[in-house]
């Protein structure tokens, strides 16, 4: 039988109840997620978090003196691959564009539920971006669509192979760091991009990147 992966959970929150209650609401031993580390603003995070010890950011929205959007964007140059997922009071549509438009996989309001909450964080951990809580119009539910269309998720492989060519590494070095055939690799690359309109490799990192794939 397959072993359920642990989601470890880096929390910015400058609420230590918070944190507190984030620690407290999952077993690891049965709901295979942890919290590893937190931090209570997002300096902090970027001395405290080891990107090799966690898989996911979940950070508050409004933390005194720091700007959202900054936040959201000092975290993904210092951590890219790591998704975030932004945990808040703010129940707002207005907020929830600005902050997937920023590059955020999910945007949970504090007041959801356990249920809730586990099924957004295992969604993110395979790359499907999670929109939750009221949308105002129909504008803002087309906007939001756009970043959960089922045809933008990528399994593990995919993303690493997409991961790789964000960082420089050509067809031919991915294929051999993945002990595959360079046609395999080409044949996932264009598969991948039929399925998200991409036209060539460069646009691909691009789309990934502005949905928080990697």
């Amino acid at each position: 039988m397959k072993e359920t992966p642990m989601i470890r959970l880096f929390v910015v929150e400058d609420h230590p109840v918070i944190v507190t209650g984030i620690r407290n609401l999952f077993r690891p031993s049965r709901d295979f997620i942890e919290v590893i580390g937190f931090a209570f603003n997002p300096d902090e995070a970027l001395e405290k978090a080891d990107p090799a010890t966690f898989d996911i950011f979940l950070l508050d929205l409004l933390i005194p003196g720091f700007h959202p959007t900054q936040n959201v964007k000092r975290l993904k140059e210092n951590f890219p691959g790591k998704p975030i997922v932004m945990f808040t009071s703010e129940d707002s549509s207005a907020w929830r564009k600005k902050m997937f438009e920023a590059g955020v996989m999910a945007y949970l309001l504090k007041s959801a539920e356990k249920s809730e909450i586990k099924s957004t964080l295992e969604k993110v951990s395979q790359g499907i971006v999670m929109i939750t809580g009221r949308i105002d119009s129909e504008d803002d539910s087309k906007f939001l669509s756009t970043y959960t269309d089922p045809k933008n998720a990528v399994t593990e492989n995919q993303r690493d192979i997409i991961y790789r060519l964000s960082i420089g590494q050509n067809q031919h070095e991915i294929a051999d760091k993945k002990n595959t055939s360079i046609s395999n690799i080409e044949k996932t690359l264009k598969h991948i991009r039929n399925k998200c309109g991409a036209r060539n490799n460069t646009e691909l990192v691009r789309i990934m990147l502005e949905r928080g794939v990697i």
